[in-house]
């Protein structure tokens, strides 16, 4: 008995000096000489956890806690190392039974909360280590209780800064895509395609991110490319009409016009107002020869909205297929009229010319009475305005071009000959004010 008491104590004189391998060594002999020595076993495994043995220390602890239960620090011990091994769900459990033992231990609670910060668990964390604070305090233990309110502190401030940086990096990303959108739009197509590829790398199921990457890729003209991210759109939000929309649009191009129909009647389920929808289901219907269901697409457009010209466009060229020429020239006019409006005139030239190009003198031109230009001629009073005067009017009207003015009084002549030149200028000045 003195024997194994004598290797103990020197054990515990080696832990004073930190000296933990001969301390090992001193506690290995006492439980040679009595294996049933539980405080030897509890010691021993002090050391192995201060020399970074868990298992060993885990091991010694437990051996300790079989020939003496009751021993709440001896769980706390074996708690720690299995914490440091990452078990914390055991750990946990060796800390409720310290508890049970003495629902006083402070310590139980610091390490509790500990373990619970660990998982992630911070509501849980936050208030053991206050339960801790308050048994310290009463026990006059003002440095502990002090360290368990600056972790406190540290947990909020963490809880803190990991809130704004999930603001900015909502509100980078918020950014990234709406300057992705922008780039999009303004034809910057493989810009935008390197911010959408960035945005999938941040986040690998953003729905949006893939339809707008797959909307890039169409327009690049990489077809394929662009149904798998569209098909990705989809997996991820089922209810994406956009994604339906584009894809029908890849679909036509690729001549899969029963496929492109049914993908934008998908669409429009889901929103029945998505105009371009409707723009690329006709778009399929024309390729596929029924021009009229076309025209009814892209009339319904224009119930919509009817300030939209590409609308009117398509609406000509199928209308042209009818051998519509007179609707054509229609649909060409309202678009004509609305690049005007918006003092497009490069657009507003193109319309023009378009409307030219479906004149024919044949077919088109009527050739006036005498008695009309007669009459015209006779009620031109001498307070008419000038043809000058008409010429400024018009040009004025145009922004200032004698080009558009000129087609402009063209289309007025293919319409009738054989009139004044003034009859001309009032009759395009009439309808240009007429058509705003």
């Amino acid at each position: 008995m003195e024997q194994e008491h004598e290797f103990y104590q020197r054990g515990l004189e080696k832990v004073q000096q930190q000296d933990f391998k001969t301390a090992l060594r001193e506690f290995d002999r006492a439980l040679r000489v009595n294996s049933e020595f539980a405080d030897a076993y509890y010691q021993r495994g002090i050391c192995h956890f201060d020399l970074g043995n868990f298992s060993e220390a885990i091991a010694d602890c437990t051996r300790s806690l079989q020939l003496q239960p009751q021993r709440a620090d001896i769980y706390l011990r074996c708690a720690l190392a299995k914490v440091a091994i990452a078990d914390y769900s055991a750990a946990l459990a060796d800390i409720k039974q310290a508890i049970n033992l003495d629902a006083n231990l402070a310590q139980a609670y610091s390490i509790q909360g500990t373990v619970y910060r660990r998982m992630g668990n911070i509501p849980e964390a936050i208030a053991n280590l206050k339960q801790a604070a308050k048994l310290y305090l009463e026990k006059q233990d003002k440095i502990n209780c002090q360290g368990c309110i600056r972790t406190i502190d540290e947990i909020q401030a963490e809880i803190q800064a990991a809130e704004n940086r999930d603001r900015i990096r909502v509100a980078t990303i918020l950014e990234y895509f709406k300057s992705a959108l922008s780039k999009l739009q303004r034809g910057e197509h493989m810009a935008a395609l390197e911010d959408f590829n960035w945005l999938l790398q941040v986040d690998s199921k953003d729905a949006k991110a893939y339809c707008y990457r797959g909307i890039t890729k169409y327009k690049l003209g990489y077809q394929q490319e662009a149904i798998a991210d569209l098909n990705k759109a989809l997996e991820f939000q089922p209810q994406n009409a956009q994604a339906y929309c584009y894809r029908g649009a890849v679909r036509s191009d690729m001549g899969d016009w029963g496929g492109a129909i049914y993908d934008c009647d998908r669409a429009l389920q889901i929103d029945p107002n998505y105009v371009e929808a409707y723009i690329y289901r006709g778009d399929a219907y024309k390729k596929s020869g029924n021009i009229p269901q076309a025209i009814a697409d892209y009339s319904l457009v224009l119930k919509f909205n009817s300030d939209e010209p590409q609308a009117y466009y398509r609406r000509a060229t199928a209308r042209l297929e009818l051998k519509d020429s007179e609707g054509a020239i229609d649909d060409y006019q309202q678009a004509a009229n609305i690049f005007f409006n918006r003092q497009d005139w490069i657009a507003y030239r193109q319309a023009l010319d378009l409307i030219k190009k479906v004149y024919t003198a044949p077919k088109r031109s009527t050739v006036s009475s005498s008695a009309e230009k007669d009459a015209y001629i006779r009620n031109r009073s001498a307070n008419s305005p000038s043809l000058q005067q008409l010429q400024n009017q018009l040009i004025g009207l145009v922004g200032g071009s004698f080009e558009i003015a000129n087609r402009l009084v063209d289309l007025a002549r293919y319409k009738k000959l054989g009139m004044p030149e003034e009859w001309y200028w009032e009759k395009a000045i009439y309808d240009l004010l007429r058509d705003r």
